[in-house]
């Protein structure tokens, strides 16, 4: 995400943040990292549905994972980490937007 995004590569990033659970768990993870339960329980939902809305980040390259014994947890991914806005907290930019939390 340092260099300018494609128009395509672009329009996939808008695809993964056009679901306003997806924008809650990045705005979760901007701080520090959270595993699924901690989610589940912010976000008051089914596991089932928080890990399809991390896959689905996972796979736009916005997230990673890593294993905490039986546990998953999540951040956001090196790339996102770098390109967290300098001058305004609580906002992404993704090279092709900004993303800004309220």
């Amino acid at each position: 995400m340092n260099n300018p995004l494609s128009d395509k590569d672009c329009a996939e990033l808008f695809k993964a943040l056009a679901d306003e659970i997806r924008l809650k768990i990045l705005h979760s993870l901007y701080d520090s990292e959270k595993c699924v339960t901690d989610l589940m329980d912010e976000l008051q939902l089914a596991q089932s549905h928080v890990s399809h809305h991390l896959k689905t980040l996972k796979v736009a390259g916005l997230i990673q994972s890593r294993r905490d014994g039986h546990k998953m947890c999540y951040s956001l991914s090196p790339d996102v980490k770098t390109n967290l806005s300098k001058t305004r907290k609580e906002s992404l930019d993704l090279g092709c937007c900004e993303v800004k939390f309220k």
